[in-house]
């Protein structure tokens, strides 16, 4: 995190006039920089299919991901202790901002603010819930007026600069400088036709439901398989927390706990075969850091006790 004052990052702004967001080439493109996860193709149509390889594309050659990844979390060792003098400055002066954590804001999204890539009605099968969560995005997902001048600008002139990669390539929407955006409740749904759906984490407004992210390995819900479980950052408590999702092949779960790291027990939320036909798909919340999740059948017998494996980098952790 560079350590230039608000003063200093003001007067490059000011050097520099020019619009500091490019748009892509290709509209299906979302925020590059956001919270990417796998999409699975399969029974999703060719218009999803042929979305979801634009984004990869673009990604790849922005971020250096693969299809359909781009990840924008910050390594814990790497997280800042105090709010970037950009940060000091959104709690000052936007209204709503609030700070929730040593380094990081939220600001509520404007009425009405256009997204910087077109948002897609995506047909969602079976029934979303809403998760209790909330989705977050960064200041430059937004198109230029969204937010005040220098906010923008600033987010924009840091993601050009202090997060850009050695060959030039740098992230667009990153929330890295401590900015996050609050893009709306976060639901847990499946996208696609009733015969075959994704599960994804989804966001709606008055076009409809928005696709965020897709979770799976190629294995996850098929008969026999594991429990997976997949992380989103939640700051809906005011405090740094974690959405849970998770799902299971069949409908045998009745109840599930989600354990922190410090040994606490919070009880989860289980839908079985009305998000994901023939599935359970399990959801929560948690204050802190998520240790495993444990789900039960009727009698109260453990179907499976599922501890995090470690992982080390954005690939590995996004299925857990």
């Amino acid at each position: 995190m560079s350590t230039r004052t608000l003063q200093e990052l003001e007067h490059e702004l000011h050097r520099d006039e020019r619009d500091m967001v490019t748009q892509p080439d290709l509209e299906a493109i979302r925020a590059a920089g956001m919270r990417r996860r796998y999409l699975t193709a399969a029974g999703m149509g060719a218009a999803l299919l042929a979305t979801t390889v634009a984004v990869g594309l673009v990604l790849g050659l922005t971020l250096g991901g693969g299809i359909g990844r781009a990840v924008d979390d910050v390594p814990v060792a790497a997280q800042p202790h105090e709010l970037s003098p950009l940060a000091e400055r959104v709690l000052d002066e936007v209204s709503g901002a609030m700070q929730v954590s040593d380094w990081q804001v939220v600001l509520p999204a404007p009425a009405g603010a256009a997204h910087q890539w077109p948002e897609t009605d995506m047909a969602v099968a079976g029934t979303p819930v809403d998760t209790g969560a909330r989705h977050y995005a960064g200041v430059t997902s937004y198109r230029a007026g969204a937010f005040p001048d220098w906010l923008h600008r600033g987010v924009a002139k840091i993601e050009r600069t202090d997060l850009a990669s050695d060959d030039g390539s740098h992230p667009v929407g990153s929330t890295d400088m401590g900015i996050l955006v609050d893009a709306g409740a976060a639901y847990l749904g499946c996208v696609g036709s009733d015969d075959s759906c994704t599960p994804a984490l989804l966001t709606r407004d008055a076009g409809g439901w928005s696709y965020q992210w897709g979770m799976g390995t190629e294995d996850f819900l098929r008969p026999g398989s594991d429990m997976e479980v997949f992380l989103s950052d939640d700051y809906s408590t005011g405090a740094p927390g974690e959405l849970v999702l998770a799902g299971l092949p069949g409908t045998d779960v009745a109840r599930v706990d989600l354990v922190t790291t410090d040994g606490t027990t919070v009880p989860g939320h289980v839908e079985r075969g009305s998000v994901v036909p023939g599935a359970s798909m399990l959801w929560g919340t948690v204050v802190g850091k998520l240790a495993a999740v444990v789900a039960y059948d009727a009698d109260g017998d453990v179907i499976e006790d599922h501890e995090l494996k470690p992982c080390s980098n954005p690939v590995d952790c996004e299925v857990r």
